[in-house]
């Protein structure tokens, strides 16, 4: 009766919104400890199924564990924190210092955003690289209110051809990081209020 161990850890990853990675070795760490315990039981006399339940109400309600384990891996570090406000603080610097008129200074921004993002994203997407990706999303957004300013005849042809490449960017990009967890978007689109005003 292991289907009874499968639900409850099927139930646990659908609670748990942490990175799939780390998901997966956790999932692995408590089957393991329910796999251990139901064995212990069975030694003990008791049928698969009673060994099996007693496991899992043993170790909790799901849900409760899932919320526990979130909390402990979605704590951030003095370091990430530094690092997910840097976006925010290089663009302040940026403006404050009227770089922004300049194209070498927008061009730095953008490769130094560029290169940060490609990094974060080859490296599990860590807490820290949200802002940096709502950053890296501003030329898209950008691009599509500049289309207004081209020629009455090439607007209708460049938003057929801007727009679904942009939504699929957007649409991709917000399912990866929703994925993770809800709060990610709100620290990746923290970067729109800031640029926009």
């Amino acid at each position: 009766m292991a289907n009874k161990l499968s639900r409850y850890l099927d139930s646990f990853s659908s609670d748990l919104k942490i990175d799939a990675a780390v998901k997966e070795s956790v999932a692995e760490e408590i089957y393991t400890h329910l796999e251990d315990k139901s064995q212990e039981l069975r030694g003990k006399g008791l049928s698969e199924e009673e060994a099996n339940n007693i496991a899992t109400e043993s170790f909790g309600p799901p849900q409760l564990i899932a919320r526990q384990i979130y909390e402990v891996h979605s704590q951030g570090t003095c370091q990430e924190a530094f690092f997910a406000a840097l976006p925010h603080l290089l663009v302040a610097l940026l403006f404050a210092s009227y770089y922004w008129q300049s194209i070498i200074g927008l061009l730095s921004i953008l490769i130094t955003v560029t290169g940060v993002v490609v990094y974060g994203w080859c490296h599990n997407k860590p807490m820290w690289f949200f802002p940096w990706l709502g950053y890296y999303l501003l030329p898209v957004i950008v691009t599509g209110v500049l289309l207004i300013c081209l020629p009455q005849g090439w607007v209708w042809l460049a938003t057929l051809a801007y727009i679904p490449l942009a939504l699929f960017a957007i649409i991709y990009i917000l399912r990866e990081t929703t994925s993770r967890d809800w709060l990610y978007v709100s620290l990746m689109l923290t970067s729109l209020p800031v640029v926009f005003s």
